[in-house]
């Protein structure tokens, strides 16, 4: 389950603790044919202290099905994701909900129209979106998943053992702030 519930007021509002309970524990699936899976959902990806939290368990694909809405969409979903898969040196993969749909029953604000950005996109390691399907539904796109290409991109830039080295640092400063 998600970690990070949106409760926001942008494009008419929504307060997702209303009907989501938050989820208590980071989701990672070892040993996939396609690496090691760090599972997030939508909201979860502005933090990326999470990200780094899955990187250390070893993911090489970060998975986020999202909907965001409209105006956060375009103004900060493809950085985002780009972000963090550039942080992570990992594939982000996100699905996206596009277009206008209803709320769930059970919803707070059920029998609600919303619209969704859209866009779902697969970034590489190095941060290069690979696809964005837009936001014509229905969509699909087949991406190979490179696990050599992780490895290469880690090797030239350790970004994960320059953070190691660099952690004591902050937290002296947080117990320092005490």
């Amino acid at each position: 389950r998600k970690i990070h519930l949106f409760d926001v007021d942008y494009d008419g509002g929504y307060k997702e603790s209303d009907s989501t309970v938050r989820g208590d524990r980071l989701v990672v699936v070892p040993n996939t044919p396609i690496g090691t899976l760090g599972v997030t959902t939508c909201y979860d990806i502005r933090f990326p202290h999470m990200y780094s939290a899955l990187r250390d368990r070893g993911c090489d694909v970060l998975l986020a099905p999202s909907a965001f809405m409209p105006t956060t969409g375009l103004a900060h979903w493809h950085v985002l994701m780009r972000a963090r898969a550039i942080e992570t040196q990992c594939y982000f993969v996100a699905a996206a909900q596009a277009g206008k749909h209803n709320l769930p029953s059970g919803d707070a604000l059920s029998g609600r129209v919303r619209e969704s950005f859209g866009h779902s996109l697969v970034v590489g390691p190095f941060g290069n979106v690979l696809t964005d399907l837009g936001t014509e539904v229905p969509a699909l796109d087949v991406i190979d998943i490179d696990l050599d290409e992780i490895q290469q991109v880690r090797a030239k830039m350790p970004i994960q053992q320059h953070r190691h080295t660099a952690m004591h640092i902050f937290d002296q400063a947080r117990e320092t702030e005490k």
